[in-house]
């Protein structure tokens, strides 16, 4: 299980997005619910630095996390959750689904967004307009709009998941 968490540094602005998960300050962490996961063996969490979880994989030896643990772990079939599903989610996806088509992430075959385990941020209009250079976010529709667009660049989107049993073929 690969699981990507949002750290940034303070001097490395994402514009048009404000200052978030920086560095020290507590957002960069998983929530309580999913703290257990920094004990579970098989899971690798990778902190990005950047919106796109692909491109903060990427090392300086020009080496990438991302392509690696695909490789590494033979996945076939990612399932994609996460928070913002129209920027962040919607970034990772496309980016992988660019590189499994061009042959860097063999052997994945397919990629899944799990819509039930995604949402986005509400930004309303009356809000964004006291904020400098905001852009109202309206959540249900940047939430569909980041599903559309993952499907219809090659993603599967998903309502419900079910996994094969570990020893079905015993």
């Amino acid at each position: 299980m690969l699981v990507l968490l949002d750290t940034h540094d303070a001097s490395k602005p994402e514009n048009p997005y404000p200052p978030h998960c920086i560095v020290g300050s507590g957002e960069e962490n998983l929530v309580p619910a999913l703290q257990w996961l920094e004990h579970d063996k098989n899971a690798f969490l990778m902190h990005k630095d950047c919106i796109n979880g692909f491109i903060g994989g990427l090392q300086a030896d020009g080496s990438n996390l991302i392509v690696d643990w695909v490789q590494k772990n033979k996945v076939q079939v990612m399932v994609v959750v996460g928070i913002c599903t129209d920027v962040c989610v919607l970034d990772f996806v496309v980016t992988v689904l660019s590189a499994r088509n061009h042959g860097i992430l063999s052997p994945l075959e397919e990629v899944v967004v799990y819509s039930k385990a995604c949402a986005t941020y509400d930004l309303p209009v009356e809000v964004a307009k006291g904020i400098d250079g905001a852009l109202a976010h309206p959540q249900d529709a940047a939430h569909y709009l980041g599903l559309y667009m993952a499907k219809s660049r090659g993603a599967v989107v998903a309502d419900s998941i079910t996994f094969p049993e570990a020893n079905s073929h015993l």
